[in-house]
């Protein structure tokens, strides 16, 4: 009755589990989110059928060279699969949305990201199906021509959607899983700088102190400190790195990777991935003849893991990127994260004095650790003295490792199948002859001819796996090493 107060019947925005209409209350204005019929069920059927691929990959063992689908790396696609369903499911619960909106809104109330922006919620007209939130338009983010048009720079936007995504991830471990050009909207605020409104707030993910603090962690002693163990450690303290592995081939890649990115980060250069394909081969070529034991060690123990709560993080990162690059062709979230870990300073040991200082001290030699090492230096001292007179003693049996004997192995376990193949092949061979010639006035005709060629069918299979051995199978091996500058023979 009232003519103020009316909902819009066509829909300003429409995607795969919803639309968006407009509806007005007096003086207020709404965005309403009606979510599709029948969708629950629609995700039963098919996540079911996920699941079923899912295991058929694990089951499989998908690998490829490089990336997430290295031999050097375990990967569980059914975990995957679970993570995905518990965040599709939640995606569609819209009264979960609303307390999701509410904390990223609460996560940037400080004054230094007054430019992020989460719409109001009206829980007193939202239900699991409908989602009544603030009317906040925008631009859309990859819309460069119309940012320009505003008065706003496009580079200053993706450094600002770039920072906000790393707050997200380590200061408040509670992050958008899917920000793509369709959820972030950039606005003009009234002191003229850009501001970003983000929207669709059903997929969210967190992560927990220990993953926050490994994480930062992890972008310290990769861009500052350079130092490989540390890495390692906050890989592990991550769930990338196996704990109990053996992380000597580790640290030794490990050290190679970060000399290289410390090189380029200082430099300016290109990053690898951007070169031309053919000098990116030629660097991996030089790369496996310099570090080949060390590959062939991590494909054989394979000491990563892909954790599944990772897969959307690498998905946000890679439309953050994408975004970026849109807007500003020099993009570089490698390179913005360098300046942005100041700003981390308070989360790397508590507070910034602390961090400060203790970084103060671990270059002078100074810290708790250091003292504690001087101190007990003579007592580990007699230790090692004590152990090398076990030694000399043969009380001791050190173990070595010979990865050049393991590869001899590996080779020889497949020459000695391709060999045990022949000889059956040839047995079979042997006794379907035998058959064949004396089987009738042994046996009898009727159970000498299938067993015949039972035998003759034996003898066929035996004898192709020899050549599939030999051709395939070893040649795989042999080839497979000398990528890597070794030999296995």
């Amino acid at each position: 009755s009232n003519s103020s107060n009316y909902i819009h019947l066509i829909s300003i925005l429409a995607a795969s589990l919803g639309q968006v209409h407009i509806a007005t209350k007096g003086t207020e204005t709404f965005a309403v989110k009606v979510q599709r019929q029948f969708l629950r069920e629609l995700f039963d059927v098919d996540l079911g059928q996920l699941k079923r691929l899912a295991g058929f990959a694990d089951a499989i063992d998908l690998n490829a060279e490089g990336g997430l689908m290295d031999k050097n790396t375990n990967r569980s696609w059914v975990s995957v699969y679970f993570e995905m369903k518990r965040l599709l499911y939640e995606e569609i619960d819209y009264l979960k949305e609303i307390d999701n909106c509410n904390r990223f809104r609460t996560n940037f109330e400080q004054a230094k990201f007054s430019h992020i922006k989460a719409p109001n919620t009206y829980p007193e007209y939202t239900t699991d199906k409908v989602l009544t939130m603030e009317y906040c338009p925008g631009i859309k983010i990859t819309d460069v021509e119309s940012i320009q048009k505003a008065g706003l720079d496009p580079a200053d936007i993706s450094k600002k959607s770039a920072e906000s995504f790393l707050e997200q991830l380590c200061r408040h471990g509670f992050f958008h899983c899917d920000p793509h050009p369709g959820n972030v909207a950039v606005q003009k605020l009234p002191n003229g700088e850009a501001g970003l409104i983000f929207y669709d707030f059903g997929m969210m993910d967190e992560f927990g102190p220990v993953e926050r603090k490994g994480l930062v962690d992890f972008f310290f002693a990769l861009y500052y400190d350079a130092d490989v163990k540390d890495v390692c450690d906050a890989l592990e303290r991550l769930g990338m790195l196996r704990k109990g592995v053996d992380r000597i081939s580790v640290e030794k890649v490990g050290q190679n990777f970060i000399d290289r990115f410390q090189a380029t980060l200082k430099s300016g250069n290109e990053w690898e991935a951007e070169l031309p394909a053919e000098e990116q081969k030629k660097l991996n070529r030089q790369r496996r003849k310099e570090l080949g034991e060390e590959f062939l060690s991590l494909n054989a123990e394979s000491p990563f893991i892909f954790p599944p709560t990772w897969t959307f993080v690498l998905k946000a990162f890679f439309t953050l990127d994408g975004i970026g690059k849109t807007l500003d062709p020099k993009y570089d979230l490698t390179r913005l994260t360098q300046p942005y870990l100041k700003e981390l300073l308070d989360l790397k040991d508590g507070n910034v004095f602390q961090t400060t200082l203790l970084r103060v001290l671990k270059r002078a030699g100074w810290r708790p650790v250091d003292i504690n090492m001087a101190i007990t230096q003579p007592r580990r001292v007699g230790k090692i003295e004590g152990i090398v007179s076990r030694l000399e003693k043969g009380e001791l049996k050190p173990r070595v490792r010979a990865l050049e004997v393991e590869r001899m192995i590996e080779r020889n376990k497949l020459v000695q199948s391709n060999i045990f193949s022949a000889v059956l092949s040839c047995l079979f061979l042997n006794s379907a002859m035998g058959m064949a010639t004396l089987g009738q006035n042994m046996i009898g005709a009727n159970m000498a001819r299938p067993l015949t060629k039972s035998f003759f069918a034996a003898a066929v299979m035996f004898g192709l796996r020899v050549p599939y051995g030999v051709l395939v199978k070893l040649r795989k091996l042999d080839e497979y090493n000398e990528r890597f500058g070794v030999s296995s023979k």
